[in-house]
């Protein structure tokens, strides 16, 4: 997989990465970039912003948590994190050595580049047809378990996937949508809102148009929501 295309599949896994998951996914790789809230959720200032970051200090049950530590880039040079209080920044454009990168084992972080080779293997991305080695369902295919035990596959997908492999989250959807026959919430349709997320009060269609990776990572993650693409 070359770097391009496990940047994308490391970001298919929607809300979910931290910046410490994002270590792991790419092999302890360092330096890399990633920035926060890239769709502008909490705020479009968040789109002219990344962090750099240049060590990565696992901690916690099982090294999930931790720290990372870094550098602030806004509109793609450094910067003062607070542009208007540099008094109060995490990290200031003068500063020489990495600081320490607020949120960084909270999710909604993507990879934007990988700047160096990794120390070790980058995770694996499992497919639908490749054969689990881990956990109760070791030894059948993904695509097994997705038509049999969906709710394991979700708890899976954030639990058993996390430091060696991931799955091909747009192969899941796609999969799963076998077992739907047309998209629900409560009998809702397309034109109807969504009542939940970052997009709530949006339409369905409309967050097809525009966001279509969101629908995916809710098929996989929400409980009661299910979205037929291929009709949609």
């Amino acid at each position: 997989m070359d770097k391009n295309e496990l940047i994308r599949s490391i970001n298919k896994k929607g809300l979910r990465n931290s910046l410490i998951s994002i270590y792991y996914d790419i092999g302890r790789v360092l330096p890399f970039r990633a920035q926060r809230y890239p769709d502008g959720r909490i705020s479009n200032y968040y789109k002219s912003q990344y962090v750099e970051v240049h060590e990565v200090k696992p901690g916690g049950k099982g090294g999930k948590y931790g720290d990372a530590y870094g550098f602030y880039y806004r509109n793609g040079e450094r910067a003062d994190a607070r542009e208007n209080d540099p008094e109060q920044s995490w990290c200031l454009k003068s500063d020489t050595t990495p600081r320490g990168i607020p949120c960084a084992a909270c999710g909604s972080w993507v990879l934007l580049d990988i700047l160096n080779d990794p120390t070790a293997e980058p995770a694996k991305l499992i497919g639908i047809n490749d054969v689990l080695e881990m956990g109760k369902y070791k030894g059948r295919t993904l695509a097994e378990v997705v038509h049999t035990d969906w709710p394991w596959v979700q708890w899976a997908a954030q639990n058993i996937a996390y430091y060696f492999a991931f799955f091909d989250m747009d192969a899941l959807v796609k999969e799963r949508s076998k077992d739907l026959e047309s998209y629900h919430i409560e009998d809702q349709h397309p034109d109807d809102t969504l009542t939940f997320g970052k997009y709530k009060g949006k339409t369905i269609r409309y967050v097809a148009e525009n966001d279509m990776d969101y629908l995916k990572w809710a098929t996989l993650n929400i409980s009661g929501f299910a979205v037929d693409f291929k009709e949609l």
